[in-house]
């Protein structure tokens, strides 16, 4: 039996709040539903632990948990109540745990990238890269990503590829295109 869920201590959702969410999507309202209240809890579990393990913006508020957490702000770049959970960290851990609850191997694997890099048999060689067009693989299927990516706290400064060793400003550098001074 799994430990019971505590909103701000492991989980940010509840089942209840997972059940409305995921009873809205056709695809997700058969296998969620078929699953047991203990299947459902232990996946919003590992859900929240996977996300509890990345560098996310901010400081945290209240509790063990990550949010709520003052300097948040969201892709559009509107302030996120320090007292709130961001709404796409709560729907990136109901689709997280819901990932989890069909595939548990992505519990355990370092990336959902299935594209490598580079093979080469000879002089032929095929290069492939991950779905977005990165050559960097994502810890969390696309639509988790999609949903956490402007909460991520980076790790570089670098907005994107840069040539190094170059002078003057790298052609790959979009930041100033964007106005945008942190990764995606």
């Amino acid at each position: 039996m799994p430990s019971a869920l505590v909103v701000g201590t492991n989980t940010y959702v509840t089942q209840a709040q997972a059940d409305t969410y995921l009873g809205d999507s056709f695809a997700w309202t058969t296998n969620w539903g078929a699953l047991t209240s203990d299947q459902k809890d232990q996946a919003l579990l590992s859900a929240f632990r996977l996300l509890e393990k990345q560098q996310w913006e901010g400081t945290p508020t209240a509790g063990p948990a990550h949010f709520p957490a003052s300097g948040v702000t969201d892709c559009l770049g509107e302030a996120i109540p320090e007292d709130e959970v961001p709404p796409d960290i709560e729907a990136a851990q109901i689709e997280l745990a819901y990932a989890i609850s069909q595939n548990p191997d992505l519990e355990v694997s370092t990336t959902t990238d299935d594209n490598v890099r580079r093979l080469q048999a000879g002089s032929a060689s095929i290069e492939f890269f991950n779905r977005d067009g990165s050559i960097f693989p994502t810890r969390f299927p696309g639509n988790v990503m999609e949903l956490i990516k402007c909460y991520l706290r980076s790790s570089s400064a670098s907005c994107g590829p840069e040539a190094i060793g170059a002078t003057g400003e790298s052609i790959f550098d979009p930041c100033d295109d964007y106005d945008r001074n942190t990764p995606f």
